[in-house]
């Protein structure tokens, strides 16, 4: 005789008593009421991983948490997992917070009509081994006014921005309230800025249609820093923003939906463990009438305030160009380490043979001016303090 609801939720409990009940009725719904599945699910090892594919590829991760800042246990998966609510988002992506309504909405209303029906943004253009490349979505840059100094942006001087109006500097204002209080909750990484209240000096917005996309990517740390802290407001039609860890390379990706009017903050070490893009929307997908935005319809504006800490670029001594400071990710026993790479093959034709770039490095060294050194060993590091397999292999050389 088949065993009821109530029996199987009972056998649930009692082989994961961390788990929210409501939540493990949720997963024993979703596998059809089958306790062998919900068990598999919930499990580890080999099973799960040949199992996991049966189960639907869209889920939320609320049946799996049993508070809000507790650990979550996911299965891994090739399909994303999306993250609806605040304290969903937060716990699943360490260095992210998720705030909705920032702006007055009358306020939020005419900075995206502003936007929207700016002429000024275009298709941005970068090389990739001597090969011109152009996005598929637009952009623009805005400053509060005309800058002093030389200003580059990627590896290259900015000349075309546009300044703030009323309303953009006022959403900055607010925005920075809001990410100076998130700041005053958590503990700050040893690279971010140390003066005082986070400011934004400069604002990169994008601009997407229904058939825009942005590839995966990290945000360059170029200008911004090590540690860096961006605050990405989102206004009209509400797209995937998905995120997953730079390592391992099939990492499980997250995909949230910041709504019209919320914030995105990007905290100090996002950049360097993570990667996000905004995908494609599905071939033929029909977006629901009730999903439509009432001014910007399919369209989504993206309006990242930035924080810029190094305002002198680092310039290649083999080539002259200005340089990218990145941070290596992809082999573990080296992980951590932040360099300067030549940015001349991203910025411009160099006139060398297709598939060569400039070979210009170096480690960077953030207490140096310049901050760059030649010796591996006195470059300025970091590992993030859940990177088990980093820290131990690096201590392992010790």
């Amino acid at each position: 005789m088949d065993r009821t609801t109530d029996e199987k939720l009972v056998e649930l409990r009692r082989m994961f008593p961390d788990y929210d009940p409501a939540g493990l009725l949720d997963v024993l719904v979703s596998c059809d009421g089958s306790l062998k599945r919900t068990r598999t699910l919930l499990g580890s090892g080999e099973e799960t991983q040949r199992s996991i594919k049966r189960f639907k590829p869209q889920q939320t991760l609320s049946r799996f948490i049993k508070a809000p800042h507790s650990a979550v246990r996911t299965t891994h998966s090739s399909k994303p997992i999306t993250l609806y609510a605040k304290s969903e988002i937060e716990a699943s992506l360490k260095y992210c917070t998720y705030h909705t309504n920032v702006l007055p909405e009358d306020l939020a209303e005419k900075l995206l009509h502003q936007t929207l029906n700016d002429a000024h943004y275009k298709a941005s253009e970068f090389y990739l081994f001597g090969n011109k490349c152009t996005s598929n979505h637009q952009s623009r840059m805005f400053m509060p006014a005309k800058p002093s100094d030389v200003f580059y942006y990627n590896g290259r001087e900015v000349t075309d921005y546009g300044v703030y109006s009323n309303e953009m500097m006022l959403a900055q204002v607010l925005i920075e309230d809001v990410v100076n209080n998130a700041l005053s909750q958590r503990i700050g990484l040893p690279f971010q800025a140390k003066s005082g209240q986070w400011e934004a000096q400069a604002a990169f917005s994008n601009k997407y249609e229904k058939d825009s996309n942005l590839d995966w990517h990290s945000d360059r740390m170029t200008n911004i820093g090590p540690h860096p802290i961006i605050a990405s407001l989102s206004l009209g039609f509400s797209r995937d923003f998905r995120v997953r860890k730079v390592y391992p390379s099939d990492s499980q990706i997250f995909s949230i939906k910041p709504q019209h009017n919320s914030l995105v903050i990007m905290h100090a070490g996002f950049q360097e463990e993570y990667k996000h893009c905004v995908p494609l929307l599905p071939k033929k997908y029909r977006i629901p009438t009730e999903d439509l935005h009432p001014t910007a319809g399919a369209r989504r504006i993206n309006i990242t305030y930035r924080n810029y800490l190094i305002k002198d670029p680092i310039f290649c001594r083999l080539c002259g160009s200005p340089m990218d400071l990145r941070r290596m990710f992809k082999d573990p026993a080296k992980r951590g380490r932040y360099f300067y790479q030549c940015s001349k093959s991203y910025t411009e034709h160099n006139g060398f043979n297709e598939g060569n770039e400039c070979k210009g490095f170096s480690y960077a060294n953030f207490e140096k001016d310049p901050p760059l050194t030649d010796d591996e060993e006195h470059g300025s590091f970091w590992l993030a303090d859940d990177d088990i397999e980093a820290r131990a292999l690096q201590s392992s050389k010790c």
